[in-house]
C-alpha cells in the first residue's frame, strides 16, 4: 500500500516531499524518514493517526476544531513532527 504513491507535495492539505496512495498518506519528518497515516474531517472535528517510518512511534490527533487549512493544520503538523521527531 506504500510503494505505489503519487507526489502530492504543496497541494492541498499536504506538506513538500509528501505522497499519497491507496488511502495512506506519507508525510516527511524534519528528522528523516515519514509518518504514514489517514485522516479525515467533519464540521466540528478532525481526526488523522499515523506511524513514523523510522519506528520513532504512533501519533493519533482528535480535535474538536476544524484545522484541515492554513496556519491551524500547519500547527498541527508540527506537533506531530515535535512528537515524532523529540530525542530520547
Amino acid at each position: 500500500m506504500t510503494g505505489d504513491t503519487t507526489d502530492v507535495g504543496g497541494r492541498d492539505v499536504y506538506p513538500r516531499g509528501s505522497r499519497y496512495g491507496y488511502g495512506v498518506a506519507s508525510i516527511p519528518l524534519s528528522c528523516g524518514g515519514a509518518y504514514r497515516g489517514h485522516g479525515g474531517d467533519l464540521p466540528g472535528n478532525s481526526v488523522a493517526g499515523g506511524h513514523a517510518t523510522t519506528g520513532r512511534g504512533n501519533v493519533r490527533v482528535c480535535t474538536t476544531t476544524w484545522v484541515a487549512e492554513g496556519d491551524r493544520l500547519r500547527h498541527l503538523q508540527g506537533a506531530v513532527d515535535a512528537a515524532l521527531c523529540a530525542k530520547r
